[in-house]
């Protein structure tokens, strides 16, 4: 396997495919489908993009072990800017969003507002609030990796595979819930260790566990679906092990394309990150799933599955461009710059 140097055109449109993934997640678990009495078929439907949710985050975090596990700051504080700048766009997204949800929807919250302006404390999002927590013990993580055998690394990743994937899905969410920070540490980990050493799996065997383990993932919510009910905790294999495997060998399959640069695909990319953050959010859910993309009212199965990948890809589309318009505020009002400049004084 050729090891890359610089990020290419291949992962950053790796990157983008990760943010869809989630939004079609998003699209089969938030909107507010009647499942009770309905046939096979149209569960299937409803359902179809709820395994790619995990999927996506772990190709995300993939990407960044892969670019980021290698790299020894010569200082904390470059870890510090690198962490403030996603620091600084998740807070921006919560506060905008927080106030245009109260606006539009005539309700302000005291406590919706604290949680606004303090979405990591808080946990606003899961997601994101593990992420900040991985970029500032990345410097950390990465010198104890850099000391590791190539033997000393694998039994690392057997430990935190098997804590941060394995056990979480029968209920030990001691090490991790779903995507906390000992689930995405895993991940990470993953991702520096491809890009440290070569790994030769055959394509083949790579999309056959890209399919396996999808389908296995969509069988499981049937099963569960007929056991539990559709009350029940029917997505339960679809978090963990099995997304996990899936992202791995999607991700093994995008090394191995010959590197391009595209400016388009990066473009997009450098802003996808927005997407999760406008989207995953109590207004947002609401008024994206409830009222803007009610498809609830639709019973035709194709219609339902089409409009999943069209509406996930006009998301991102319109959140991406809505970034750059952030992108240009924070540029005029030299925020990041500040925040750096904060941080070169305090750090040392």
């Amino acid at each position: 396997m050729s090891k890359r140097i610089d990020r290419n055109s291949s992962l950053e449109l790796l990157r983008i495919i990760s943010m869809l993934f989630i939004v079609m997640n998003h699209y089969s678990g938030e909107e507010p489908w009647n499942m009770k009495g309905v046939s096979l078929v149209n569960v299937i439907s409803y359902q179809l993009y709820k395994p790619l949710g995990q999927v996506g985050v772990d190709i995300f975090v993939l990407i960044t072990g892969y670019f980021l596990a290698s790299k020894v700051d010569a200082n904390y504080a470059i870890s510090m800017k690198r962490a403030s700048k996603v620091w600084l766009e998740v807070w921006f997204y919560s506060v905008v969003v927080f106030f245009a949800g109260s606006f539009y929807y005539s309700h302000f919250s005291i406590v919706n507002m604290v949680k606004g302006f303090l979405p990591i404390v808080f946990n606003n999002y899961r997601f994101a609030t593990a992420y900040i927590i991985l970029v500032l013990l990345a410097p950390f993580i990465n010198k104890l990796l850099e000391k590791l055998s190539k033997r000393e690394y694998i039994v690392l990743l057997i430990i935190t595979i098997f804590c941060g994937e394995v056990i979480p899905v029968i209920g030990n969410t001691t090490f991790s819930l779903d995507k906390g920070f000992g689930d995405i540490l895993a991940v990470y980990l993953v991702g520096g260790y491809i890009r440290r050493y070569d790994i030769v799996t055959k394509k083949f065997h790579l999309i056959f566990a890209v399919i396996a383990t999808y389908l296995f993932m969509l069988v499981s919510i049937l099963i569960l679906w007929k056991i539990v009910g559709y009350e029940g905790n029917i997505t339960r294999f679809t978090y963990g092990i099995l997304p996990f495997i899936m992202a791995i060998s999607i991700f093994l399959i995008f090394v191995e394309i010959p590197s391009f640069t595209n400016k388009t695909i990066n473009w997009f990319a450098s802003s996808v990150f927005a997407t999760y953050l406008m989207t995953e959010n109590i207004y947002a859910d609401k008024f994206i799933w409830t009222e803007l993309f009610n498809t609830t009212s639709y019973e035709n199965p194709l219609l339902i599955s089409g409009f999943g990948l069209l509406i996930a890809v006009f998301l991102v589309i319109i959140t991406v461009f809505v970034d750059k318009f952030r992108v240009l505020l924070f540029n005029h009002l030299k925020l990041e710059r500040r925040i750096y400049r904060i941080i070169d004084k305090i750090v040392f």
